[in-house]
């Protein structure tokens, strides 16, 4: 960080989500009060997941000014959609949060760069990305009607041509699974804003010993990605958040220390938390840890009480996820 003009060492990177490949045309994140700023990597195929930055272009000066609006331009190629967006960013946010990661730990602050993301529907994140990863903007950009050639710099002389092309970058991207998925269920517009609600909610474990210093690794649904106290440090805290994508952690089980990766399903997740969540009620995401760890159970409920003492707590076990050592 430059104390004096407030510039930082950072780049520009950019994603797309799984399943649903996307390529940014052209971009630039401005500097602040400034007609000059920094390109966003263009050209490359996303779908490597959202918040999962693609390119490494390290350009220009190494201290830049931070940006506070950025315009981009691209494609998806599920859709056959081009998109175009202008967007005011919050400025005061993003310098708050480099000074903050600058001044924790000046050798290796929170933050390097700042990501884009592009999905179908036009949806359009922001992130600072790093050691952590954090949204600071979501929104949507407009539908532009162009050519695929024009738009994409190639020369396709009919609507025939464009399509094969089209349909060449999606079967080059996706695997077969992924194809018939979205030629059977389409897209699922929405999905991106979905993945921002938060909720109340902790982990709880059922089996095994969890120490209290102990933090779980955890990437979210809506791609950022930090580290989170395994156990509550504050019995009246609210500790809302948004739903995990994957969570790593290790846990005592009969006095052997077992290291868990557990990647969630999606919408089994969401859909769950959306019941037992959906009035602001605390929510406990259960693991009851088995060796192999394979056998891991998953179970979902809240913190609202039966009725009566004869009615059983409501949960819903999760069967979808999966589990790595």
């Amino acid at each position: 960080m430059n104390q004096n003009t407030l510039e930082f060492k950072w780049y520009a990177t950019e994603c797309g989500p799984e399943h649903y490949p996307m390529e940014i045309r052209q971009g630039t994140f401005f500097y602040k009060d400034r007609n000059d700023g920094l390109y966003i990597p263009s050209g490359a195929t996303l779908h490597d997941g959202w918040g999962e930055g693609v390119s490494l272009h390290v350009t220009g000066p190494e201290r830049k000014p931070l940006p506070d609006r950025v315009e981009v331009y691209f494609y998806s190629y599920a859709e056959n959609q081009f998109y175009r967006g202008k967007f005011d960013l919050p400025y005061e946010r993003i310098k708050h949060l480099f000074q903050k990661g600058f001044e924790d730990d000046p050798k290796k602050p929170h933050y390097d760069a700042i990501m884009i993301g592009v999905a179908p529907g036009g949806a359009v994140t922001v992130w600072l990305d790093g050691r952590r990863v954090t949204e600071v903007f979501f929104g949507y950009a407009e539908k532009i009607n162009i050519d695929v050639g024009k738009g994409l710099d190639v020369p396709l002389v009919s609507k025939s041509e464009a399509d094969e092309y089209t349909n060449q970058v999606l079967i080059d991207s996706l695997t077969e699974d992924e194809l018939e998925n979205l030629k059977k269920n389409g897209i699922p517009f929405g999905t991106w804003a979905r993945y921002r609600n938060s909720y109340n909610w902790e982990p709880l474990f059922k089996n095994g010993e969890i120490f209290p210093e102990t933090q779980i690794i955890s990437q979210f649904l809506n791609g950022e990605s930090y580290r989170i106290p395994a156990l509550p440090t504050d019995q009246t805290e609210n500790p809302s958040r948004p739903l995990p994508r994957e969570l790593s952690f290790s846990v005592s089980v009969d006095n052997e220390l077992i290291h868990y990766t557990i990647k969630f399903e999606e919408f089994e997740l969401m859909e769950a938390f959306e019941k037992l969540g959906a009035n602001g009620e605390k929510v406990y995401i259960e693991f009851d840890a088995q060796i192999p760890v394979t056998n891991l159970k998953i179970r979902v409920y809240n913190d609202k009480q039966p009725k009566d003492e004869k009615t059983p707590k409501e949960f819903i076990e999760l069967k979808k996820f999966t589990v790595e050592p």
